[in-house]
C-alpha cells in the first residue's frame, strides 16, 4: 500500500485528520510558519513550511505517488479571490506533473447559494453567491477537467458546516439576536468526516498499489456531500444547544414559521463511503 499522505493546510480539520492517520499513513503537513511546522514534528509528523503562492517544488518532491489532500479555505472576509484561485490551479498543476496519486479537494456546500429552498442531492447544479463560493466552483471545475483527461484520480468532498468537541457554531451565536430562525441546518461532525477521509484515503492507497482491476464503490464517484442526516430549524436547534452548553441562548425571529432553505441531502454519499454517521442527529454534536 503507497502510505504517503500530504495534507496541505494543516488547520483544525487537517489535525484531527494527521492523527487520525498516522499509524496508517507517513504524513506530510504543510503549514506557513517555523513554530509551526515544529509542532507538527514534535507529533512524530513531517512539518512543511509552505504558503499559497510559494515555490512548490520542496511540497512536490513529497507528492510523489502520494495522496494530496488539498485543504487551504480562502478566508471568509476575503472578497478578492483572483490570486488565491489562480494560485490554489497552479499548484494543482504542479502537483499534477509531480506525479500525485490522488488530489481529495475539501470544497464546501456553499456552492449551491444560499438562497435555494429545495433539497440538494450530489447531481445538483451549483449556483455559488459569494466569493469564496466562486471560488471553490472555479477549483471543483479545474480539477473534474484534470479528471477528464485523466490526468489524475479525483474526489471533491463538499463539506456542510463543521462541528466538534472543541467547535460548534452556537459559542459564536449566543446571545445575539438573528433573523431566519425557520431556516434548516446543515451540519456535520468532526468525527464523521474523518472517518469519510480516511475510506477515501485508504482507497486511493490501495488503488495505487493494486494489481487487480476491481472498482471500489469509491470509484464510481468524484463528488461527495458530507453533513448530517437530519435538519432541524437553527432557532429551535440553536436555543437548545445553548441551553445545554449553559450559554446565554440566541433569539430568533420566524421560528414559528415553516422550515424554510436549502437541505444537503448526503445519504448518497454515506451509502457510497459505507458509512453510517454517528453523528446523524444534530442533536449528537451539542
Amino acid at each position: 500500500m503507497n502510505n504517503k499522505l500530504v495534507i496541505c493546510g494543516y488547520g483544525w480539520l487537517g489535525r484531527y485528520l494527521g492523527e487520525a492517520m498516522s499509524a496508517t499513513h507517513s504524513i506530510i503537513a504543510t503549514t506557513r510558519s517555523e513554530e509551526k511546522a515544529q509542532q507538527i514534528h514534535n507529533k512524530h509528523l513531517k512539518g512543511l513550511v509552505f504558503s499559497l503562492g510559494n515555490d512548490t517544488t520542496a511540497l512536490c518532491d513529497e507528492l510523489v505517488g502520494a495522496t494530496l489532500v488539498l485543504n487551504i479555505p480562502p478566508g471568509r472576509r476575503n472578497t478578492q479571490l483572483d490570486d488565491f484561485t489562480n494560485s490554489m490551479l497552479a499548484l494543482i498543476d504542479s502537483a499534477v506533473a509531480a506525479n500525485v496519486a490522488r488530489i481529495i479537494f475539501i470544497s464546501t456546500t456553499s456552492v449551491y447559494g444560499d438562497t435555494r429552498n429545495d433539497e440538494l442531492n450530489e447531481h445538483v447544479s451549483t449556483q455559488p453567491e459569494t466569493a469564496s463560493a466562486k471560488a471553490h466552483v472555479a477549483i471543483e471545475q479545474h480539477l473534474l477537467d484534470l479528471k477528464t483527461n485523466a490526468k489524475v484520480d479525483v474526489k471533491i468532498v463538499r463539506l456542510a458546516g463543521l462541528t466538534g468537541p472543541d467547535r460548534h457554531p452556537v459559542n459564536s451565536l449566543s446571545g445575539r439576536s438573528l433573523n431566519a430562525g425557520n431556516k434548516r441546518i446543515n451540519l456535520v461532525h468532526i468525527r464523521d468526516v474523518v472517518a469519510a477521509l480516511k475510506t477515501l484515503i485508504l482507497a486511493a492507497s490501495s488503488k495505487a498499489d493494486s494489481s487487480n482491476s476491481e472498482t471500489s464503490k469509491t470509484d464510481s464517484t468524484d463528488l461527495y456531500h458530507l453533513c448530517s442526516l437530519q435538519h432541524p430549524k437553527r432557532g429551535e436547534y440553536y436555543t437548545q444547544a445553548a441551553n445545554k452548553k449553559g450559554i446565554p441562548a440566541p433569539t430568533f425571529s420566524e421560528s414559528d414559521l415553516p422550515p424554510t432553505g436549502k437541505v444537503i441531502d448526503a445519504k448518497a454519499s454515506w451509502d457510497l463511503l459505507g458509512i453510517v454517521p454517528d453523528y446523524a442527529n444534530p442533536d449528537d454534536m451539542i
